[in-house]
């Protein structure tokens, strides 16, 4: 994190329940990566052309979203990322590329 900016982002970007300021960077992060960047576009294109409705894409996730997978799932992704990216061998950052 830039020493300049620390101060900005535990002001604004303070987390809760106990959480730092580090942990929500990696959380919007990590949300970035899945969804906002390149490949989380990719597959945001596919369900719009293939899918079918938006509506019913939009009920299967959040259908999916209640199960008892997704609390696991989260919690060894943010094991495995760091706001410099990925920190295991299987995954890569797209800078090492």
């Amino acid at each position: 994190m830039a020493c300049h900016l620390k101060p900005y982002l535990e002001k604004y970007l303070r987390g809760s329940d106990g959480r730092s300021v580090y942990d929500r960077s990696k959380t919007m992060k990590l949300l970035w990566d899945a969804i906002g960047s390149e490949f989380g576009a990719r597959h945001e294109l596919d369900e719009l052309n293939y899918f079918g409705q938006p509506e019913v894409s939009h009920l299967y996730a959040v259908q999916n979203s209640r199960t008892d997978h997704a609390p696991a799932l989260v919690e060894t992704c943010m094991n495995e990322y760091d706001l410099s990216g990925w920190t295991v061998d299987d995954m890569f950052n797209p800078g090492d590329v």
